[in-house]
């Protein structure tokens, strides 16, 4: 699937997760994404409001490579992440 289907589908579960009042629940299960947009967002406004830098690099993938972790390794660990972090939330989303 490529970048508009990926991004429309996501938005539309995004969309419907919040019409049922699953706020929580959608923020748990997107975890992976909050904390890049997270660590970029912190980044950007370390720099604009502050002057420096709040975090090594970003996001935080980057940052995972600089201190010498392998691309498989970042990528395992992102999977086993997100399938911990979309079992939970759904977990959460039906009690």
């Amino acid at each position: 699937m490529g970048d508009v289907g990926a991004l429309s589908f996501g938005a539309t579960l995004a969309v419907i997760g919040l019409m049922l009042g699953k706020i929580i629940a959608v923020t748990i299960i997107g975890g992976l994404f909050v904390l890049e947009i997270a660590s970029s967002s912190l980044q950007m406004f370390g720099k604009r409001f502050l002057g420096h830098r709040l975090l090594p690099l970003s996001p935080v993938h980057l940052w995972l490579q600089s201190i010498g972790w392998e691309e498989t390794k970042i990528v395992t660990r992102a999977w086993l992440a997100g399938i911990i972090l979309a079992l939970f939330g759904l977990w959460l989303a039906f009690l």
